[in-house]
């Protein structure tokens, strides 16, 4: 696909977004869930985890699903490494270099642990973010884009 066409479909999503019929608040808090669920290393499951989520906490469900679309194949070797990143510094934990040592079990636990820790709080930050951000640009579009 070409940039343009990249550009295009970003462009009808943020759209398609701006329009869901609910309120700018649950838009941005389902987004916010599906983003948070989309972080965290729930390695396939986070609609899953995400639906009920929303249900609970009143959130729009079409948006916690396009929110987990945050960690996508182009992006979770970045998140996942900042998740480790993260949690390592939290931990204070030294990193495991890659090699045979790293497919130890005490390795792949340390990792694990700086993963889980780590996503935690970047799955927080950016949920927090996703939110007041998407709240905003709700607010600021809906007020000069009448619907018709």
């Amino acid at each position: 696909l070409t940039k343009k066409t990249w550009l295009q479909k970003i462009k009808n999503f943020a759209k398609r977004l701006l329009w869901i019929q609910d309120s700018p608040q649950k838009i941005a808090l389902g987004l916010a869930i599906g983003v948070f669920w989309g972080i965290m290393p729930t390695f396939g499951f986070a609609i899953l985890f995400s639906l009920p989520t929303a249900l609970l906490l009143k959130g729009n469900r079409l948006a916690a699903i396009l929110g987990t679309f945050a960690n996508n194949p182009l992006t979770f070797p970045f998140v996942y490494a900042s998740g480790i990143k993260i949690g390592q510094l939290i931990l204070k934990t030294t990193p495991v270099p890659f090699s045979l040592e790293f497919f130890k079990v005490e390795s792949l636990l340390s990792v694990g642990k700086s993963l889980l820790v780590g996503s935690i709080f970047l799955a927080i930050g950016l949920a927090l973010l996703t939110y007041f951000l998407v709240l905003q640009i709700i607010i600021w579009y809906r007020a000069r884009h009448p619907m018709k």
